[in-house]
């Protein structure tokens, strides 16, 4: 464990939280002194066509929190009226550390508010697809950031994707209670509908 005091903000569609948000968190927690960990899920305004009702996401995200020490969920996303960006959520959870994965860290160029979004705000970068990170963030465009960074590219995390979970309900990819959840309030219809 690093001797290291933070907070930390972990935000997404969480459509539904599969394993791989459980093992992230997980790690996270293990490898930091976590005071407050904080879901944030994304907003029925962000655009995502496939996303189901804003109460069922976060009483999925509260049921993985059970399982997870100091965490808790936020509606401060869900409570906008449109998509105003990570920079906004941001400055809402002044000195707290982003999440994200270092697929995400390759377009954050692209961001809204760039470069003040990473000038401004600390990361936790966990690595997918053996991505170079280190080769990101020494791009002249990110280079005076750097210490900004905490890079976790120890951790295993499971090969899963929401996406594939609501095509399939494949119980193997949430945890078994989330399953269950999603199971009894038949949360993805397409699926059920189908399947008639």
């Amino acid at each position: 464990m690093q001797n290291i005091n933070i907070n930390v903000i972990f935000g997404g569609s969480f459509n539904p939280p599969t394993i791989a948000h459980y093992e992230i968190s997980k790690a996270i927690i293990e490898e930091f002194k976590v005071n407050d960990f904080v879901f944030v899920p994304t907003s029925l305004n962000y655009g995502k066509k496939t996303l189901i009702d804003s109460k069922s996401r976060i009483e999925m995200l509260e049921i993985m929190c059970k399982h997870l020490p100091n965490c808790r969920v936020s509606d401060f996303e869900i409570k906008q009226n449109k998509y105003k960006g990570t920079y906004f959520t941001l400055e809402h959870f002044k000195g707290y550390y982003f999440v994200m994965g270092a697929d995400n860290l390759i377009e954050i160029e692209t961001w809204k508010h760039f470069p003040d979004v990473v000038r401004e705000n600390k990361f936790i970068i966990f690595n997918r697809n053996h991505i170079d990170v280190e080769s990101i963030l020494n791009k002249e465009t990110l280079k005076d950031y750097k210490d900004n960074f905490l890079i976790l590219d120890n951790i295993s995390i499971p090969n899963v994707s929401s996406s594939a979970y609501r095509e399939t309900l494949d119980k193997g990819i949430v945890l078994n209670d989330v399953h269950e959840y999603v199971i009894k309030n038949k949360l993805y219809k397409r699926w059920f509908n189908e399947r008639k």
